[in-house]
């Protein structure tokens, strides 16, 4: 049921060319005929909070770590694998230039994995123990394939696999004096020493198989197909790793001079190559309750609001009218938890027919403010706004008349068919943007899933929400 907010006066009036070129005296002359008229009314929205079980891993930052949600009771426990990108037709120093052992053979001097950060939840001295494996040569994460944050890594290590090495650390690294750890060019890292066979045995390859160093997918499938890292224990500390580097360090001649310089061969996760973040959550299927006031956004791979949009009583009266602005307004509900649980809120939403969820980061769409659209928290209102979803009214209502017409369908038999087609979902999401240099407009180049640790609670579920639409048309 909707109810009338206000109806507003005649507004403008359309000026007129006569049919005669050569008689302009009328131009501009108001015709109360074209006058044309707009109203406001607010409808319900209803919305349901919607559990996630999985979603597409393509973020270009992997998470590390376990988390306690003191608002919901829940742990958020985040493990990731990834492959490491070399440059192309990379070349190292020549076989007889590098400095070999007592036996004359080439052996790496050390090899280590480091993880740098800039973001953590937690506290900084929480201690966290992880284990380090080789993944499995002969079954090697594939480029063509979509991985979700679901994904059994045991698939993708070798039978029997033993881990490589073991790291106890903290975020902050107390072992650097203070000006170090305080200095703003300081980048937050943990380095794993890695055996130093495992880094002789790639610099070995270098030299006898160049090829396999002509391209990542080369380096992958024979060289390093990738490392996982495993959380032992460190519940309280939840990493965002912006990056993980390999890097093989060894010694070799000058040429010139016979100088020897120590040198390092380094590859890098990165977008070119495969990071996947493993997320389990516990108990959350227990919070999908539609008699609570309200619904949830969570991440990661939590919990999204699901919005039902009242497209037919929107048109129901207004046939010959068109929305010039339709306005969503989400209201967030402060945490509950106590401030030492609470977990920050999501700052970007993406709001997308619930039917193309899915394929929108599949097919790494981003917004087009048609059938897809994002919006920014508000912190000075603690709201969530959608200034105008107009055109996602009048396209989901073009669609459902054309589409009853095509199939010679009734609403109803619509509806029941479709039962979809009205429906967006609210998840939590990162947008990367850069600058039009043409338009100096800022422009979204990539949307992906928020895999940070956030969590809110929004107005809704028994409580209805309101959308507020104006219609406008010829009187």
């Amino acid at each position: 049921m909707n109810y009338k907010i206000a109806v507003t006066a005649t507004l403008v009036a359309a000026a007129m060319l006569t049919a005669c070129e050569e008689d302009t005296g009328s131009l501009g002359i108001i015709d109360n005929t074209d006058l044309i008229s707009t109203s406001a009314e607010a409808y319900n929205v209803r919305s349901a909070s919607v559990l996630l079980d999985s979603v597409i891993a393509n973020s270009s930052k992997s998470y590390l770590g376990e988390i306690y949600d003191g608002e919901t009771q829940t742990h958020i426990r985040a493990e990731f694998l990834t492959q490491f990108h070399t440059f192309e037709n990379y070349v190292l120093p020549d076989e007889n230039l590098i400095v070999k052992n007592n036996s004359g053979q080439i052996e790496a001097d050390s090899v280590d994995v480091r993880m740098y950060f800039q973001s953590f939840y937690g506290d900084p001295t929480n201690p966290m123990k992880i284990q380090v494996f080789e993944l499995d040569s002969t079954n090697v994460l594939r480029e063509d394939q979509t991985y979700y944050s679901d994904i059994n890594i045991a698939d993708y290590l070798p039978q029997g696999a033993q881990p490589m090495a073991t790291k106890t650390f903290s975020p902050m690294d107390y072992t650097l004096p203070e000006a170090d750890r305080t200095s703003v060019d300081y980048y937050y890292n943990v380095r794993v020493r890695l055996p130093k066979e495992f880094g002789t045995r790639i610099l070995n390859a270098a030299n006898t198989h160049p090829e396999w160093f002509a391209n990542s997918w080369q380096f992958i499938h024979h060289v390093c197909p990738g490392l996982y890292f495993k959380l032992q224990s460190g519940l309280g500390t939840m990493l965002e790793l912006d990056v993980s580097a390999l890097n093989v360090y060894f010694r070799y001649r000058s040429e010139q001079n016979d100088t020897i310089y120590p040198a390092v061969a380094r590859f890098s996760a990165t977008a070119e190559v495969i990071q996947s973040t493993a997320i389990s959550n516990d108990n959350l299927a227990s919070l999908i309750d539609p008699t609570k006031p309200y619904t949830y956004l969570k991440s990661p791979a939590g919990i999204a609001t699901e919005l039902t949009l009242p497209v037919d009583e929107i048109f129901a009266q207004h046939s010959g009218d068109s929305i010039s602005r339709a306005r969503l307004i989400l209201t967030r509900m402060n945490s509950t938890a106590p401030e030492d649980y609470a977990l920050a809120m999501p700052q970007k939403l993406l709001l997308v027919r619930s039917q193309e969820l899915n394929s929108f980061f599949k097919n790494r769409q981003v917004n087009d403010n048609l059938t897809s659209y994002t919006t920014e928290f508000d912190a000075t209102y603690n709201t969530y706004t959608f200034g105008n979803l107009s055109r996602l009214l009048s396209y989901l209502h073009r669609e459902k008349q054309e589409g009853m017409t095509a199939k010679g369908m009734t609403s109803d038999q619509w509806n029941a068919a479709y039962p979809k087609w009205n429906k967006v979902t609210l998840v939590p999401v990162k947008v990367t943007s850069v600058t039009n240099q043409s338009t100096g407009l800022t422009e979204p180049v990539s949307i992906t899933h928020d895999f940070s640790v956030t969590s809110t609670r929004i107005v809704g579920g028994s409580e209805p929400i309101s959308i507020q639409v104006v219609y406008s048309g010829y009187k």
